[in-house]
């Protein structure tokens, strides 16, 4: 059985590792489709708060199929088609107590994604594995992950329909949180340089688009708009600082692209106090934003399998990483197949 481990930054090896027995309460799953994103990256390039220490094994959207299971699993069964999430929380904690399981104190991480096989622990077994919704396809699948994330912003954001909400970037996740923010209906308007990417951001509901400059004139621009929410999916301090600017007075802007550990910035404290500027932060996701995202992902209104090309084999893996891009075909996404 290969899989993809990681032992260092930038030390990515395709290496044979002993196929697995289940034992109570876990699952044997095979994988049939993966796919990368931007953290994939990051985590190749120096690592992350999620992947533990090296060797590790890595890569977190994927979904495949139940090949074994041990004593005590019976929410799934050999042979069904499934997603399975990268976390389970615990549910006792103060935060799971509290309804904020996605900040549980004692989530369990489970990566390994990039692999033919993974062993799937009792934790996240129990809570985060989800059969496929019928005419949900395997390769779409994985996606669900990174759609619960933006699924849980939205849904701390709040917005009421027929609010105007401004999406800083048309990536992966920004395309997201676009058809997040329509489903509930929202008018979202995205902001992003590139003309391709919004091309796409009008297929994934987008009300609007406006090709940004990442200059002081883009505040002045998104100001115009008098949009009381901003959604911030670009992941850089700038564009962080930049999102404070946009948002209309009284108005709330969620931010959702992580950046580096130890990144700062500054705010301008008249926003918060004279302007009544509210600022959130959302991370990761909840088993229930999965089972919603897997839903939403059977309505084929949206083009999500325009956001990844065709599949690459784990061989390919780490010089498309080494590329410092998510894809090496020029989609948001690639896919992975460890059969290819």
């Amino acid at each position: 059985m290969r899989a993809a481990i990681l032992h260092g930054p930038r030390d990515l090896r395709i290496e044979d590792v002993a196929p697995v027995d289940p034992q109570p309460g876990e699952v044997v799953l095979r994988i049939a489709s993966a796919t990368t994103c931007a953290t994939d990256v990051k985590m190749f390039e120096r690592g992350h708060l999620a992947l533990g220490p090296y060797p590790a094994r890595f890569g977190h959207e994927f979904a495949g199929v139940v090949e074994a299971c041990g004593a005590d699993v019976t929410n799934v069964k050999p042979g069904d088609a499934v997603f399975c999430a990268d976390s389970a929380p615990c549910g006792a904690c103060s935060r799971c107590r509290e309804g904020r399981p996605n900040l549980c104190e004692n989530l369990q991480y489970l990566l390994g994604g990039f692999a033919e096989q993974l062993l799937v622990p009792p934790a996240v077994a129990s809570v985060n594995i989800h059969r496929l919704p019928a005419g949900l396809p395997m390769e779409r699948a994985p996606i669900a992950e990174p759609l619960a994330c933006a699924l849980l912003a939205v849904e701390r954001a709040a917005p009421p329909p027929g609010s105007t909400a401004i999406v800083m970037g048309a990536g992966s996740v920004g395309l997201f949180l676009t058809a997040a923010l329509r489903r509930t209906g929202c008018d979202p308007i995205v902001l992003d340089p590139h003309n391709g990417r919004l091309d796409l951001a009008i297929e994934f509901g987008a009300a609007s688009c406006v090709r940004v400059t990442r200059t002081d004139e883009d505040v002045r621009v998104a100001r115009a708009l008098h949009a009381p929410y901003v959604f911030e999916a670009v992941g850089r301090p700038e564009a962080w600082e930049q999102a404070v600017q946009m948002v209309a007075a009284g108005g709330t802007v969620m931010f959702v692209g992580g950046c580096e550990r130890a990144a700062t910035v500054t705010v301008p404290t008249f926003r918060l106090h004279y302007e009544e500027v509210g600022l959130m932060g959302s991370y990761h996701h909840t088993p229930r934003h999965i089972a919603a995202a897997l839903d939403l992902l059977t309505d084929d209104s949206f083009m999500w399998d325009k956001l990844a090309g065709p599949p690459i084999g784990l061989d390919a893996l780490g010089a498309m990483l080494a590329s410092g891009r998510p894809s090496s075909t020029g989609h948001h996404k690639q896919r992975v197949d460890p059969r290819c």
